[in-house]
């Protein structure tokens, strides 16, 4: 009888147990896609809803119809596809991106961020999915006129303001004491800016250089300047959020899969016309 007793009492705290793990796991607030933790401790995570700067060919951009399209949209719906779960695309200007993110307006983000360590103190990031180096555009024609970091001196520099460009030009500057002006934009038309002349160099991957540099009907080409950084993109999720933990594991194996059978190459090489998927991990 006192082992009776004894067993029921272990599975009454047993059970207490799992119920306030359960409760940790959907007390995580609102999400993008409305879902919450089930009574019995089950993730329900709804539509995932995907952030995106909507004017950064050939990654994400609007289609002559209005809709996304591009190497991260593709890419996106077919982890979608493979982890069964439901995407929502969600045009955010990049200067909100992180508040939607902590806010839960969003789930994720989608411009080929780097995982940097001050990011990845503040988030989880799902599997990196392809390289991407910043390096220094110039006009056709000039690249032999910046061989070396100092050759940067005296010029004006544009850049996306906000993001992990900026801030490698600015330890770029301290590092190397150079004396150069860093023109940050919250848009694109730095691009244009470069093609005008009031700009000299600009620092952006050159993948989406060379596309809009395309569109405008002019000529870049990359510096004989190395590049500051290494980069490879990846997808930022909540931390501190069992819902988001679930979605960032299953797009990390979806991710994985795609790099493991060629679909990432075959997507990289249709957009980006050259093979950058992440084959190791930079993190």
């Amino acid at each position: 009888m006192k082992k009776k007793v004894l067993a029921l009492l272990m599975f009454g705290m047993m059970a207490l147990s799992l119920a306030a793990c359960g409760a940790g796991g959907s007390s995580s607030g609102s999400s993008a896609g409305g879902a919450s933790g089930s009574s019995s401790g089950e993730i329900e995570i709804g539509t995932v809803v995907v952030g995106i700067d909507g004017t950064y060919p050939p990654f994400n951009y609007m289609d002559d119809n209005g809709e996304p399209t591009g190497f991260e949209i593709e890419m996106i719906q077919e982890i979608g596809e493979r982890a069964g779960l439901e995407i929502e695309f969600k045009a955010v200007p990049w200067d909100g991106v992180f508040g939607q993110i902590e806010s839960g307006k969003i789930d994720t983000y989608a411009c080929c961020i780097f995982p940097n360590e001050e990011r990845q103190e503040k988030y989880l990031f799902s599997r990196e999915y392809i390289y991407d180096e910043n390096r220094f555009i110039v006009r056709t024609g000039d690249g032999s006129l910046y061989k070396t970091y100092k050759d940067l001196e005296g010029h004006k520099i544009g850049v996306a303001g906000g993001g992990n460009s900026i801030l490698a030009l600015e330890n770029l500057q301290k590092d190397q004491n150079l004396d150069f002006e860093i023109v940050a934009y919250n848009n694109e038309n730095y691009v244009n800016d470069l093609a005008l002349g009031r700009l000299d160099i600009i620092y952006k991957s050159p993948v989406s250089a060379f596309v809009e540099a395309k569109s405008l009907g002019v000529g870049f080409e990359v510096a004989e300047c190395p590049t500051v950084e290494s980069a490879s993109c990846a997808l930022p999720w909540r931390k501190d959020d069992a819902r988001s933990a679930k979605i960032c594991e299953l797009f990390s194996k979806a991710t994985q899969e795609m790099l493991d059978d060629g679909a990432m190459k075959e997507l990289s090489e249709k957009w980006l016309e050259m093979d950058l998927a992440a084959y190791e991990p930079l993190i």
